[in-house]
């Protein structure tokens, strides 16, 4: 298995996986980029759009899914989510516009437009009250959907149900988020299993038994609280954030890792959807460091990367034994 961060922050999130022989199933969780800004950091890694099996969906916000439009229409690449989620991204392809992650509306680009257009949201927005899901249940098996309305392909995964994509299998699991139904993601190749955990302002018992089995596990580490507080976002924007269904500070972040150690394996863990305004990457790694090493853990034992909004990460578990400066922290 092959992951490559192509973005992470609170403007855009894409993430690049690949596996099997000569990484013939290549999938990205979320697609919250510029099509353009995606196809070009894709191509630096010799991947083409039309190469891409599907796009692993978590929520219908801006920064997850600015792509789509043009994945959808011009690739015909998948959408892979949950019906609910699909539902709001139908939605958004009709109004052409998606809510942003910060309460606007952001019009989706047109295929000869580079620029995005972002309008004040209106009271009234795409999206519905979030809905509990049971988790009862696995299927071995989805099924390629076309809507008639618009033709857009789609491959139904509910939550708390696995399938598999070619060579990786995808379960899903709910997370807590102001959007209709988001939804993390474990996917896992032979013994490799990678683990994503981002928009989440909790972190509940069924998404830390999903982090434990992560050999890579990208977690949200967005904002440094005091720092939150202390700025400049509007109250009711700060009171979003630091709710049960808004986004997991640098200590959140922390004490979710240390209820997940695994003192007896090496583990890989990048921290992503930093917030420009209310953290940094100095914060987020001293933070994650300092809580690890007052529990007492060793830290040799974990890589700890901070994701860029460009181009960040690359982990490849057929390198892993093989370059050694993937084990130094």
């Amino acid at each position: 298995m092959r992951v490559v961060s192509l973005g992470s922050s609170s403007s855009g999130n894409s993430l690049y996986v690949e596996a099997g022989p000569g990484g013939r199933t290549r999938l990205l969780v979320d697609a919250g980029l510029g099509v353009r800004v995606l196809q070009a950091r894709l191509r630096s890694l010799g991947v083409d759009l039309s190469q891409l099996r599907g796009v692993l969906v978590t929520h219908e916000h801006s920064d997850h899914v600015l792509a789509l439009p043009a994945l959808l229409r011009r690739y015909q690449v998948p959408v892979i989510t949950n019906e609910e989620t699909f539902a709001a991204i139908e939605q958004g392809l009709v109004a052409g516009a998606w809510r942003s992650d910060s309460g606007k509306l952001v019009v989706s680009p047109t295929e000869a437009e580079g620029d995005v257009v972002i309008q004040e949201q209106s009271e009234t927005t795409l999206v519905q009250e979030q809905s509990g899901v049971e988790i009862v249940t696995r299927i071995q098996e989805s099924t390629l959907v076309y809507r008639p309305a618009n033709n857009v392909p789609a491959l139904i995964l509910p939550t708390g149900k696995t399938t598999t994509v070619g060579d990786i299998e995808v379960t899903s699991f709910p997370i807590l988020h102001d959007a209709v139904a988001p939804c993390g993601y474990l996917l896992s190749v032979g013994g490799c299993r990678l683990c994503v955990v981002t928009d989440t302002g909790e972190v509940t018992p069924e998404m830390l038994s999903m982090m434990a089995q992560a050999d890579l596990l990208v977690l949200e580490s967005n904002h440094d609280r005091q720092r939150l507080l202390r700025g400049p976002y509007p109250q009711r924007l700060k009171q979003r954030i630091i709710s049960s269904t808004g986004h997991l500070s640098n200590d959140q972040a922390a004490n979710a890792v240390l209820k997940t150690w695994r003192p007896d394996s090496i583990r890989w863990l990048w921290l992503g959807h930093l917030s420009k305004t209310n953290n940094t990457p100095s914060l987020a790694l001293t933070s994650m460091r300092e809580r690890l090493q007052s529990a007492g853990a060793n830290l040799s034992q974990l890589h700890i990367t901070v994701l860029p909004p460009g181009m960040g990460g690359i982990w490849d578990s057929t390198q892993l034994w093989h370059a050694p400066s993937l084990w130094d922290l």
